[in-house]
């Protein structure tokens, strides 16, 4: 631990990104305030705040090393839980160009764990707030920033269950981890702060998700089953997923406003539309143990804060609040861990200053490490979009694009090539990696 150099840091949003921002700024301040505006549990439990809890949550291989480092005890406290361990070039079937792709027959040590979103987030948050210098104000509700157009000094917050309390907490740093539902432009807008640019790419994708029980005599050798979806035409998709208390999450998907209904006849009446019956085999021999609960926040959204001229210091944003990608890749559980491993980073810098380091200088940095998720989630959901939006890809972009779909059309009887395919979806390894002469010479044969 480092020696505390300022008074407090303020995070804003108790989920994820905000935790493991509390957990990195734990280690500089000399108290972390998290503001949280839902009433939080003692055990695991969907929250209002995070509408995407009762969907599916997909913690790739490099998100669940970050999320190690963070939290020593991850694998532990999650197998005590329940949560069920995955090898992801053995234990995962996806059905993709036509057929199901080829699986690995050894442990790839691609591996993290299948659960559910509010187990993960318990789990995380009562290893975080045992820490002695963080505490919880909740359920608080963050009106406005205090400060100025070059500096924030702190909130205005009040209780979020409509009362009169309302008070101010100031604050050396103020940490937007508030996700999609972020207010920070209004609140700069009021100080006089400049507000970033927003770009946003949606392909109009909505989820529908149900739990099952999974029967005693469970033959199916398998933790996660995907039926993909294929740009332009092929605009709906199906994820089965075996999680804690002998669970299976199934959601479906649709693009383009192809959206899955809610009510049970029609839910599998539209799984028998998927390219493959498999998904619809599972879930009809299955009994429901929870309402179809639906979800449309898909869009992909950034906000350019790193192209601002001036920015106040004493306030970053990170997390979704910055970059909100489309779920349907599960990239969000690992940009989180990475927006905190950049903070740590941002801090340690400066840990020799008496005072906070540039704020601007800091989301120059996390737009450096999120870019290949935005550019990978965007890509790919390009291809529902109108034929302009297509062509303001480069011809690089475009070609790429080909190349990988080369790549994929081999996958069904070539493990090595999926494997490596994995490797780049888990952000294990970089795309380039594609590139190398034997996948090229694969892509060609």
């Amino acid at each position: 631990m480092q020696s505390p150099l300022l008074k407090r840091a303020i995070v804003i949003g108790g989920s994820i990104a905000g935790l493991l921002s509390a957990k990195v700024l734990s280690d500089y301040f000399e108290e972390v305030v998290i503001v949280e505006r839902d009433v939080v549990a003692r055990h695991p439990t969907e929250r209002t705040g995070v509408p995407q809890s009762p969907q599916p949550h997909i913690l790739l291989t490099h998100g669940y090393r970050l999320l190690k480092g963070f939290v020593p005890s991850l694998k532990d406290d999650l197998l005590a839980a329940g949560a069920v361990p995955i090898d992801w070039g053995q234990d995962f079937q996806s059905f993709v160009f036509g057929d199901w792709s080829a699986v690995s027959n050894e442990p790839t040590g691609l591996e993290s764990f299948s659960c559910t979103r509010p187990l993960l987030e318990a789990v995380i948050r009562q290893h975080v707030e045992q820490l002695s210098n963080v505490r919880r104000l909740s359920p608080y509700r963050v009106e406005a920033l205090v400060g100025s157009g070059s500096k924030v000094t702190g909130i205005r917050c009040k209780r979020s269950k409509g009362e009169t309390d309302e008070q101010t907490v100031e604050a050396d740093l103020v940490v937007d981890a508030s996700g999609r539902s972020s207010n920070a432009l209004t609140w700069l807008e009021a100080i006089g702060a400049s507000v970033p640019a927003c770009e946003l790419v949606n392909a109009q994708l909505g989820y529908a998700t149900q739990r099952y029980r999974i029967p005693d005599r469970w033959d199916e050798d398998w933790k996660v089953l995907l039926v993909t979806h294929r740009p332009p035409k092929l605009t709906k998709l199906g994820y089965l997923a075996r999680v804690e208390n002998n669970e299976l999450i199934a959601t479906l998907g649709g693009y383009c406003q192809q959206y899955p209904p809610l009510e049970q006849s029609e839910f599998l009446a539209f799984a028998q539309q998927l390219p493959s019956a498999r998904f619809h085999e599972v879930i009809s021999h299955l009994s429901p143990i929870s309402e179809i609960k639906a979800y449309r926040a898909t869009a992909n959204r950034l906000y350019r804060y790193e192209r601002l001229v001036t920015m106040p210091n004493g306030f970053i944003a990170i997390g979704d609040s910055v970059c909100a990608l489309c779920p349907a890749y599960g990239q969000g559980l690992t940009t989180s861990a990475m927006s905190a491993l950049t903070l740590r980073d941002w801090l340690l810098a400066n840990a020799k200053k008496s005072q906070v380091g540039d704020s601007l200088t800091f989301q120059k940095q996390l737009a450096k490490q999120i870019k290949p998720a935005w550019s990978a989630a965007t890509n790919n959901d390009a291809g529902f979009l109108r034929a302009e939006a297509i062509a303001k890809k480069s011809p690089i972009a475009r070609l790429l694009g080909l190349y990988r779909r080369r790549l994929v059309a081999k996958i069904h009887t070539d493990s090595e090539l999926a494997l490596a395919l994995t490797k780049v979806a888990h952000m294990v390894d970089s795309p380039l990696t594609l590139l190398h002469p034997k996948l090229l010479s694969k892509a060609f044969m």
